[in-house]
């Protein structure tokens, strides 16, 4: 019997441009305040309060007593290379745990407890639960961390620092908030509007050209988030190894900022809202995770003023379940690159794109590289939805089987693909495909442009009709 095919058109793709939007933390400072607080003195909202005090101070690889709050500790012991069995509990904002500073600073801290409470002032610093700051090593192991206040951190990493996490347990509870509470007033110090989350502090932050690792730990908040990144100023590396990463009432589980790349391997996402966010020039990738997301799995948006930016996500295996959209994309370039993965939204919407309604969003030109799909090895149910006129969605499917709806999408697929439509579908189909290869439900209309005019009736009752 004759096979049926129906002839693609290839489409010119936009190029990925490489993307030089580096920014110093004192631009973002600037730039953030001429949009979100104009006219007003600029908030620096990165810098820690001038008399912040931890309770251990490693300075250039010497413990530093006359820098250290002793008051606040109670028991264990301290030396230049290690703290063990030391317990920390300190009531006010500008007291902290464990600060580690200087090249020549190699710390590890192990068998701690460390209770904080108090409003806190910046990202980082001495009054954080632990923190590594220009270019110390900090490394934890069977620590307990846990911090109440807003701005309060548990943990972070900056200025070309490194921070190691074992076996640990650090959580952030922020101030109540909610309906029922005034929201903090002063800039950034919660989430921005367009992150669709509340809450005001953040459990971890990497910044500034820093590294941070975290192995078999929980890392939990209560709002805002568990693991977050800012700042790059070229490049922060943030992983996540056999973890629990949970957002109990709000917030999301790991953010890349422009120059930042988080890796998480075999690790439990238990998420109030989405279990990642990328914004700009950045990358994650999953692999072997689970993830329930009370709302997205990932959210994607551009604000930082260059055009060419690209998120990149890759996703290896794992199990996938979210209330909403599985990705919500707004006005942004994207690579979803998904292997044999079990992902699944309530919702029936796999990918989402939008206009960003961000008064910070990006401008984009002619040559937009794009919001790129990728399925390989998979079997998935979910509609795609492209309503980001700015710019095109690209489709690939290796060996894959999708059933869903695509709108205004660009397709290609491999012999071992097949889609098959729940509902009425707008796309271009790329290549030159076997008939048997697309089908629709009874009722359901693909309505396609390729290389030669057709109509065909498919398998299940539906009709392909494709113009040039």
């Amino acid at each position: 019997m004759e096979t049926k095919t129906v002839k693609g058109r290839m489409l010119d793709k936009p190029a990925r441009r490489e993307c030089k939007n580096m920014l110093s933390m004192a631009e973002i400072i600037t730039n953030v305040n001429a949009i979100l607080n104009p006219g007003q003195e600029p908030v620096n909202w990165f810098a820690p309060a001038g008399d912040a005090v931890a309770a251990v101070h490693v300075k250039d690889g010497v413990y530093r007593s006359d820098l250290s709050n002793e008051t606040v500790l109670y028991g264990g012991s301290v030396s230049d290379k290690e703290c063990r069995d030391i317990k920390v509990v300190a009531y006010k904002g500008n007291e902290g745990g464990i600060y580690a500073e200087g090249k020549g600073t190699d710390v590890t801290v192990e068998r701690a407890y460390i209770s904080l409470e108090g409003e806190g002032c910046g990202i980082g610093g001495p009054a954080s639960g632990a923190a590594a700051k220009y270019g110390a090593s900090l490394t934890l192991k069977d620590v307990v961390i846990n911090t109440t206040g807003r701005t309060k951190y548990a943990t972070a990493a900056e200025e070309n620092s490194v921070l190691k996490v074992y076996d640990s347990v650090i959580w952030s509870h922020g101030i109540p908030y909610g309906d029922e509470y005034e929201r903090p007033k002063a800039l950034m110090s919660s989430p921005p509007p367009p992150l669709e989350m509340d809450g005001n502090t953040r459990t971890h932050c990497t910044m500034s050209n820093s590294y941070s690792y975290f192995y078999n730990s929980k890392i939990i908040c209560d709002g805002w988030a568990a693991l977050s990144t800012e700042s790059s100023e070229g490049f922060v590396y943030l992983e996540a190894n056999d973890c629990d990463i949970v957002c109990t009432k709000n917030g999301y589980g790991a953010y890349a900022d422009p120059g930042c790349y988080d890796v998480f391997r075999n690790s439990n996402f238990d998420m109030a809202r989405m279990a990642a966010i990328l914004a700009g020039n950045s990358a994650m990738e999953f692999e072997n995770c689970t993830a329930e997301c009370g709302t997205y799995f990932a959210l994607m948006h551009c604000v930082n003023g260059w055009c060419e930016e690209v998120g990149d996500m890759a996703i290896t295996g794992g199990r996938i379940r979210t209330k909403k959209e599985a990705f919500l994309i707004k006005s942004h370039n994207a690579i979803l690159d998904m292997k044999e993965v079990d992902i699944a939204a309530e919702t029936g919407v796999l990918v989402h794109t939008i206009l960003n309604s961000d008064p910070c969003k990006t401008p984009v030109d002619d040559q937009a590289y794009g919001v790129n799909v990728r399925f390989t090895d998979m079997s998935v149910e979910g509609d795609l939805l492209h309503e980001d006129s700015e710019r095109r969605m690209w489709i690939e499917m290796n060996s894959t089987v999708l059933t869903g709806g695509i709108t205004n999408g660009t397709l290609i697929m491999d012999a071992g693909s097949k889609w098959i439509a729940a509902k009425d579908s707008t796309v271009h189909l790329m290549n030159e495909i076997n008939l048997a290869q697309i089908d629709a439900k009874e009722g359901v209309t693909i309505r396609a442009t390729g290389g030669e005019e057709g109509t065909y009736a498919l398998a299940s009752g539906g009709k392909l009709i494709v113009a040039i």
